[in-house]
């Protein structure tokens, strides 16, 4: 889906997602409704954990022995 990856001029999307910080998660809470955006990369109003799972998964990688750890402590 190249078009997503664009900088968009006007889009009209069905909806978008409120962001809520909480001090254990983020909540994404799905808001419907016809929408415009503009001005704003619309992976960042469709999808906008993305930044941060990308940012987990390079964590994840580069100490992937806090996940085994993590793991171990459920057993």
């Amino acid at each position: 889906m190249l078009a997503t990856k664009m900088m968009t001029t006007k889009e009209h999307v069905n909806g978008h997602y409120e962001v809520t910080q909480t001090p254990w998660a983020t909540d994404y809470v799905w808001v419907p409704g016809e929408e415009e955006v503009e001005g704003r990369l619309l992976d960042e109003v469709l999808h906008p954990w993305q930044a941060t799972y990308a940012e987990w998964v390079i964590e994840e990688r580069a100490h992937p022995e806090e996940q085994a750890r993590m793991e171990m402590e459920t057993l």
